[in-house]
């Protein structure tokens, strides 16, 4: 896929596809409202390497792929990477655990992981809090 939006996907495409494919999908979430970051993930699979760009601007997202400036580059195996799109892995546990590496901004990844799902068989999705929500709880802008 070149440069640009992730565009429709067809229902056989693999989980990582797939996954971001629907990211990519509305153009804006209400969950990222008032966030600004960048993440890109560079997806090792044998010898072969795939990148995945996102952008997310104000609740508007934007997913490519390309080699762009990201506040927070993810580098993992796509096994990994599957099992997280998928629900069977933590974004957090697999982190801790060595599985992938994060370098620049954790807080970008921390907050791009709220759009990952729950585990299979899980009873349904919570939606996230925005940002701007728990913030204006602990009464900061």
């Amino acid at each position: 896929m070149a440069k640009g939006r992730a565009g429709s996907v067809t229902a056989t495409a693999d989980p990582v596809t797939q996954f971001f494919a629907a990211l990519d999908q509305p153009g804006h979430l209400a969950t990222f409202e008032g966030d600004c970051a960048a993440v890109r993930f560079d997806v090792l699979d044998g010898r072969k390497a795939e990148r995945w760009h996102v952008r997310i601007t104000g609740g508007a997202v934007a997913v490519s792929h390309g080699n762009g400036a990201a506040d927070a580059t993810v580098r993992i195996d796509r096994r990994y990477l599957d099992a997280l799109v998928t629900g069977r892995l933590n974004a957090q546990a697999a982190f801790l655990r060595g599985l992938f590496t994060c370098e620049g901004s954790v807080s970008a990844l921390m907050m791009f992981q709220r759009c990952l799902p729950g585990p299979p068989g899980s009873a349904g999705r919570v939606a996230p809090i925005p940002s701007k929500t728990v913030m204006a709880e602990r009464g900061m802008k």
